[in-house]
């Protein structure tokens, strides 16, 4: 390059900087996320991604935004203020998809309901909610999904419990806490109306006991306050189920009963009991959840802490489907990278494995070449498309982490050799072009640290408690 090049170019990279100084920012409640974090979002999502499928589950995918009838019909109309509601140029209302469960239901009782039961169907991707932003809540925000449609209640119970576990543990996550319910029993205890039942139940998921109290006056029935109080604040062991059993009596031991049957599946699946408890808080107080209900947690998140939950539903009928079990999860991957950053859990970037660095003029040419070879030998590798002296290169192959570097000047050519750079090392030695994808691929892989970097919220965020989504 000559000297009115270098000159040419410098001022072009100022006029790109200028070009390039902020104008625009993201929009409130949204990320951004750089190559450090999605090595670490995609290393959780693979977590998952491999054990649904060890489990047998298959991988579906859905649009970004439905008809909004969807959501009302499974949510009600309320719904609509924390969505992303809007008229397309046709005049048709539609909203970007608050989570997948209504979309995969839509799809199975639209195209899927002819397959073999049971369906085991996964999804990952982005779901919106328009809510306030808060640390680790966001408005754009990610899950992992599992749902089995068609399979006998109680073993499809335990196999998503010990799915949504089991991811993570496969993660790396040490603080694992799954507390399961069963909403069926407090629905066969309640003597109401499914309208009135539903406002009991979202008092007790909110522990808003003046409302309960207000409701249960209301429909003639304060008398079921003080069980219904003692009942919510039992969490531990299988043990807790046989005070609930007496706080509920006789015509709840069925439900009770379930449960402890789901330890037992749980027991075959090797989850430990350490890793969940039966609260029997964990009311789920949504219209379309029939029995068993869950919560997960990782409690090294404090306040955020909640990192997913699911459970049994009844949604293809309301979608004009026939009565069909169903159950299912989502967790946030958000929340789960968070329990993975607290916990130390992630795995850093696959580094680069060589950078190669031509050399003088008339060497970028046979620099492609062998940069080919190692890309088609499996090998990461990169080349210089600056080009900067051979200092400046090696600089630049520190600063990205690569694991060698790969010099090529006119005397390595010459003797069809390259001097491959050691950066950690800073060893060098001449390796023969022939040998050199298979001398850097028997080399072991060292992994540089990450480099420090400020922490930072979500645009327009504030710090709160956390909720499923």
């Amino acid at each position: 390059m000559t000297a009115s090049q270098r000159g040419f170019q410098k001022r072009l990279s100022s006029v790109i900087i200028y070009a390039a100084s902020p104008m625009f920012e993201r929009p409130r409640g949204t990320n951004d996320w750089g190559p450090e974090d999605m090595a670490k979002r995609r290393f959780v999502e693979s977590r998952f991604v491999q054990l649904a499928e060890s489990f047998g589950f298959r991988e579906v995918s859905t649009p970004a935004f439905e008809s909004l009838e969807l959501f009302t019909a499974k949510s009600g109309p309320a719904i609509v203020r924390e969505l992303y509601a809007f008229k397309d140029q046709g005049g048709r209302d539609l909203a970007l998809r608050p989570e997948f469960t209504a979309s995969i239901l839509r799809f199975y009782v639209s195209d899927l309901r002819s397959r073999p039961k049971p369906l085991k169907l996964y999804s990952t991707g982005n779901v919106f909610r328009y809510e306030e932003p808060q640390k680790g809540r966001y408005r754009e925000f990610s899950q992992v999904n599992a749902e089995i449609i068609g399979g006998a209640a109680l073993p499809s119970d335990a196999e998503v419990i010990a799915l949504a576990i089991g991811t993570m543990r496969a993660i790396g996550l040490k603080q694992v806490k799954a507390r399961i319910g069963n909403i069926g029993i407090l629905r066969r205890f309640l003597p109401f109306a499914s309208a009135d039942q539903a406002v009991v139940l979202h008092s007790l998921d909110k522990r808003n006991f003046p409302m309960l109290d207000a409701e249960l006056d209301r429909l003639g029935r304060p008398d079921l306050s003080k069980a219904l109080r003692q009942l919510v604040e039992l969490s531990g062991d299988v043990s807790v189920l046989d005070q609930a059993a007496k706080i509920l009596g006789s015509e709840a031991s069925a439900g009770f009963e379930y449960l402890r049957k789901i330890a037992d599946l749980l027991d075959a699946y090797g989850v430990s009991r350490r890793d969940y408890a039966f609260d029997m808080g964990v009311v789920r107080g949504l219209d379309y959840y029939t029995g068993m209900v869950f919560e997960i947690d990782s409690p090294n998140l404090g306040a955020e802490k909640q990192v997913g939950g699911g459970g049994a539903y009844n949604l293809a009928e309301v979608f004009g489907g026939e009565r069909i079990a169903q159950t299912g999860f989502a967790l946030g991957l958000d929340r789960l990278v968070m329990a993975a950053e607290a916990e130390q859990a992630t795995e850093p970037p696959r580094p680069l494995d060589a950078y190669v660095v031509p050399i003088g003029e008339g060497v970028q040419e046979k620099g492609i070449e062998v940069l080919t070879s190692l890309r088609a030998a499996g090998l990461g590798a990169d080349i210089d498309l600056v080009g900067r002296g051979p200092s400046k290169n090696l600089d630049y192959a520190n600063a990205i982490g690569a694991r060698y570097a790969v010099l090529l000047g006119e005397k390595e050519l010459n003797a069809s050799k390259a001097t491959v750079r050691d950066m950690a090392s800073g060893v060098q030695r001449e390796v023969a072009l022939a040998d050199l994808a298979d001398a850097i691929l028997r080399s072991p892989v060292s992994r540089a640290p990450e480099p420090a970097k400020p922490r930072r919220r979500a645009a327009g965020t504030r710090a709160g408690r956390s909720r499923r989504h």
